[in-house]
């Protein structure tokens, strides 16, 4: 019923990795486990050392931390409300973009809005940092998958947290909805995301969104040891991640953004490596874990920690950190791997070490921020704290999440 990753399939993700760097002579480390902490252990992620549960991402200590103690209340209290949401699909839109079908995802570009000295409002034009609502209508499935995400998240985790059948009953049927079930179920790819209404279908731009995919992955591993789901099924699931990896790696969509020295072509890279892990392709996710260095932190990073492009953004603090975020996840996978890429070096000493130590600098004053932010200016400086957290969370050898919104 359900198709294996191809060897072509396979071929294509092997070659994915970046092919031009600045160093290409850095070698990323083999990576040392801490003594006693549980391992991560290839394709099979951490699950022999967590109770079958096969997360990548989600360290079994980050879990345990929001599912017990003060935190557990609330992750119950999602669980119970998710059990009344879905189901998602993005056959649910009223009407198609031009060129899709009705299983096709689709979505418009955040910082685009209709060009009011139009009549029909057309094309639509650029404000950055100010987001158009539109995208989050019905007429698009950004918000279906984001809200797919978060129940599935609440339900692995109130799963994980009180063995609750219901809870990954109904995560089960969210999941065969949007990923399984002919009738229902998203095409494995983004051909129609981010479009640009009057200007373009679809663009590379447009993969930043599968960021509710791989929160999927990590849920749907969570909640492996319930058997909600069958073995044909996951099977399936992991065939589906496989072909939109496939799609990530040979579209004109999918170069498109492995090309963009951004936090896109950082958040390219993790969700490779990710969504080639999860559907049992290491081989490929270690090659773009090896290219990292000299292809993304030699390329994008100063000497100082800096991601340029992020600075000159209206929200410079936000994509700062949102980028240093998205090379963090990536190392933090790379553990399956055997891949120690917190301590992969370039020849003038630059690593993410380089790069968690600028943020620093500013964590405890963020109004110290000598780049224009729109937060800054309104002065929210506790949101730009919540921010620095996050990140520096995966910076912490014994780090848990101090909220529940902490866990990535």
């Amino acid at each position: 019923m359900f198709r294996a990753l191809s060897a072509a399939g396979l071929l294509a993700l092997a070659l994915a990795a970046p092919a031009q760097a600045q160093d290409a002579s850095v070698t990323v480390p083999a990576f040392s486990p801490a003594e006693g902490a549980p391992q991560c252990r290839g394709v099979n992620g951490y699950a022999a050392d967590f109770g079958g549960a096969r997360t990548f991402l989600w360290r079994p200590r980050w879990i345990e931390a929001v599912t017990s103690g003060d935190m557990r209340p609330e992750v119950i209290e999602d669980a119970e409300a998710a059990l009344a949401n879905g189901p998602y699909s993005v056959t649910d839109k009223p009407r198609t973009v031009p060129g899709a079908t009705r299983n096709d995802y689709a979505s418009i570009g955040p910082y685009w809005w209709p060009d009011t000295s139009q009549s029909d409002g057309m094309p639509y034009t650029r404000r950055d940092g100010e987001v158009n609502p539109e995208r989050d209508g019905p007429e698009f499935d950004k918000n279906r998958l984001r809200n797919l995400a978060a129940d599935m998240q609440a339900l692995a985790l109130g799963y994980h947290a009180t063995g609750d059948d219901r809870f990954a009953q109904h995560a089960a049927m969210l999941a065969r909805t949007w990923f399984l079930d002919p009738a229902t179920r998203m095409n494995p790819h983004f051909d129609f995301a981010q479009g640009i209404p009057g200007r373009v279908n679809g663009r590379g731009e447009g993969i930043i969104e599968a960021s509710d995919l791989s929160t999927i992955a990590e849920a749907l591993g969570l909640m492996a040891p319930s058997g909600a789901l069958s073995a044909e099924e996951r099977a399936g699931i992991r065939s589906w991640y496989g072909e939109f990896a496939v799609w990530m790696a040979t579209s004109e969509n999918g170069e498109d953004e492995m090309r963009k020295r951004n936090n896109h072509g950082v958040f390219f890279d993790f969700y490779l490596a990710h969504f080639a892990l999860f559907a049992g392709a290491p081989d490929a996710a270690a090659n773009v874990v090896r290219a990292f260095p000299g292809y993304r932190i030699g390329v994008q990073m100063d000497r100082q920690g800096r991601f340029i492009e992020e600075l000159s953004r209206t929200r410079s603090w936000h994509y700062a950190h949102f980028v240093v975020d998205g090379a963090a996840r990536l190392a933090t996978i790379a553990e399956c791997l055997d891949l120690d890429l917190w301590n992969a070096r370039l020849a003038d000493g630059r690593s993410l070490t380089t790069a968690r130590d600028f943020l620093q600098r500013y964590a405890a004053a963020p109004e110290s921020w000598p780049f224009e932010d729109t937060d800054l200016a309104r002065g929210r400086v506790d949101r730009m704290r919540d921010r620095s957290a996050r990140v520096l969370l995966y910076f912490a050898p014994d780090g848990v999440p101090g909220e529940l919104r902490q866990l990535p």
